[in-house]
């Protein structure tokens, strides 16, 4: 009897055993068996990621920081914080010397302490070698002034102006952010009347001013290079504006000076301070 039961029983477990995988096929459930490093998944070989060591006392894994991308980072300022001008007030002419001594010719002149000028070399006789611009002749020089007469500026960084001379427009920058754009009219190219380019910064200012030479005159001037100005269109010798020269914005008008509307030049005047940064190109 006993022996029938053991017999009865042992053939239930072999059916269990012969049945179980077939249903599991049927219902597509997974059978799986994990072998060393390999995973086993419905008879297709995957392998396992390589195990990684976990911090002992469940402590912090402290991730390594990914170099950042140059365009991720920090975009150079439009303006400088500082320029190199001549040690005079801004209407001071600065003779440039063709050597490094009091008795050599001059080979041009520079106006003052709103120009930038290159440094080349400081020599050990109290000269320094620089490069820039003759204001009379227009041209580039190098030359030499006392070192004395040479000192770095700090600017203004609250507003940056760019006047861009293709294009004939005024940029007014606010914390390096673009806040307003001006249609102007800079010098003609023709008898050396163009405005020249480089780096300057704003000193003072006024309500008007009338050039008999020109017979012309006009609102608002903010100097930026002694007579080299920003101002409004001009006005005839009655202080009234010349339409004519007005309806140029736009276009290369001026003998030199930056021209804005009336309404342009008024907020120049009265927002744009002295020491900011003015930079002119093509």
């Amino acid at each position: 009897m006993n022996f029938f039961r053991l017999a009865l029983f042992g053939v239930f477990l072999l059916l269990v055993v012969l049945l179980v995988p077939l249903v599991a096929g049927e219902q597509g459930q997974l059978i799986h068996a994990v072998e060393g490093a390999k995973e086993v998944v419905n008879g297709e070989v995957v392998e396992e990621p390589s195990p990684v060591d976990e911090p002992a006392n469940n402590e912090a894994v402290e991730e390594k920081p990914y170099p950042i991308p140059p365009e991720k980072q920090e975009e150079e300022a439009l303006f400088p914080r500082n320029m190199t001008v001549l040690n005079a007030s801004e209407i001071t002419a600065v003779n440039i010397r063709e050597r490094p001594t009091a008795d050599s010719k001059s080979i041009g002149i520079v106006y003052g302490n709103l120009m930038h000028v290159d440094v080349i070399q400081n020599l050990d006789n109290g000269y320094s070698e620089i490069s820039t611009w003759d204001y009379a002749s227009m041209k580039d020089i190098v030359g030499f002034v006392p070192t004395e007469l040479l000192k770095t500026v700090e600017l203004n960084e609250k507003y940056g102006v760019v006047v861009n001379l293709s294009q004939q427009k005024v940029y007014i920058y606010e914390d390096n952010v673009l806040v307003k754009t001006f249609a102007c009219s800079s010098g003609l190219d023709e008898n050396y009347y163009y405005t020249p380019k480089g780096l300057y910064r704003i000193g003072e200012r006024g309500d008007s001013f009338f050039s008999p030479k020109y017979g012309q005159g006009a609102y608002h001037w903010v100097r930026f290079n002694n007579n080299y100005l920003f101002h409004s269109v001009p006005f005839d010798a009655n202080r009234n504006i010349i339409e004519e020269e007005a309806a140029k914005l736009g276009q290369k008008a001026s003998h030199g000076c930056i021209r804005l509307s009336l309404d342009d030049a008024l907020w120049f005047y009265n927002n744009i301070p002295k020491g900011t940064p003015v930079l002119i190109k093509d």
